[in-house]
């Protein structure tokens, strides 16, 4: 297939561009800031996936179309997408969603935006694929800022961690077979670790000149935020008190049986 990778220059998308690649797809990368140079192998359009004369040239002559972009536009960038995937004959749309996707959970901004778009994507009538992996091994190196390992409330909720070359094979093996049309996915790694945990390995091995892992209560750090005047720092404390009490929803057993199973753990992922 010829698939457009919408978000293609994001962390998580380098390892599905590998894997779809290997597996004899013919790709296209669109994204804001992409640069032909940095995929030689790849056919590259630059635009903004809310500018809808930037998307109907990258979508144009493409079979099918995965979008792994993460924005607070999310539900009217895919509506976007399907409209003109509607008159673009597109055969079939992935979507990266996430673990704790649902009606019951959409009362928080962030996770409400993706629920309307999977709605969104039910609806349209072009078979889909939705996955809703849990946290990347790759988000660790977030949480270091100014040479401190930072960790946002308790957190006490342990996360299925997954590589996102675990994540890539299970896309690429779903754009294998019909099977895993009008799907969804938990796409969840092999252990459990809460975010200190899997941020004590991650610092052990990438940054061994820091010696702890601090928790810093919300309450203090509200207070920062307001003294500082710290716009990024403010907006992102609703996130974390929303990690720290909301569950992951699915189980994998499914997407397992169909797409294989992850076996990287983040010991294996630091090691790599």
């Amino acid at each position: 297939m010829k698939i457009l990778i919408i978000g293609a220059s994001g962390m998580i998308a380098q390892e599905c561009i590998k894997e779809l690649s290997k597996a004899g797809n013919e790709l296209r990368l669109f994204s804001r800031g992409i640069k032909a140079e940095n995929y030689p192998n790849h056919e590259v359009a630059p635009g903004d996936v809310l500018k809808k004369s930037d998307l109907e040239r990258a979508i144009n002559g493409c079979d099918a179309i995965h979008n792994t972009i993460n924005t607070p536009d999310e539900a009217l960038a895919v509506q976007n997408i399907v409209a003109i995937a509607k008159l673009k004959n597109i055969q079939r749309i992935s979507y990266v969603s996430g673990a704790t996707v649902s009606k019951e959970n959409s009362w928080f901004t962030m996770v409400g935006n993706k629920y309307k778009a999977e709605q969104l994507l039910k609806l349209n009538g072009i078979p889909y694929m939705i996955f809703r992996p849990t946290w990347f091994m790759e988000s660790l190196d977030m949480m270091i800022q100014n040479g401190k390992a930072n960790v946002m409330g308790k957190q006490p909720l342990k996360l299925h961690w997954i590589s996102s070359k675990d994540f890539a094979k299970q896309l690429s093996k779903a754009y294998a077979i019909e099977a895993s049309i009008n799907r969804e996915f938990y796409s969840y790694g092999p252990e459990k670790l809460t975010l200190k945990e899997a941020l004590e390995q991650y610092i052990k091995v990438k940054h061994p000149s820091i010696n702890k892992v601090a928790n810093a209560p919300f309450g203090l750090l509200k207070i920062i935020a307001f003294i500082t005047r710290n716009k990024e720092l403010k907006n992102i404390i609703p996130m974390f008190e929303y990690f720290e009490k909301t569950k992951e929803v699915g189980i994998s057993d499914d997407t397992n049986n169909l797409l294989g199973t992850p076996s990287i753990t983040l010991s294996d992922w630091l090691t790599q």
